[in-house]
């Protein structure tokens, strides 16, 4: 399955865009998705250790199946004051 993985902040700096779209097996879970997102965009492969994965507007769980048609989204390390 293809799926998008939407981008923001310093993340979509280093990719030079606002998503990537990776292809998936079914059964597919956080693990594969970063994996797929390193290979189709290797300037964030210093970076995805440092993301959560987003799934339908919640953070994903490591082990949750992810299904076409989920919004997919990098979501990087903030901090604020």
């Amino acid at each position: 399955m293809r799926v998008r993985v939407l981008l923001f902040g310093d993340e979509a700096r280093r990719a030079g865009r606002d998503h990537v779209d990776v292809d998936l097996t079914d059964g597919a879970v956080e693990a594969d998705v970063r994996a797929a997102v390193e290979r189709a965009c290797p300037a964030l492969a210093g970076a995805i250790g440092h993301v959560r994965l987003a799934r339908n507007h919640a953070f994903a769980g490591p082990d949750e199946a992810i299904r076409a048609g989920d919004e997919l989204a990098l979501i990087g390390l903030v901090s604020g004051g």
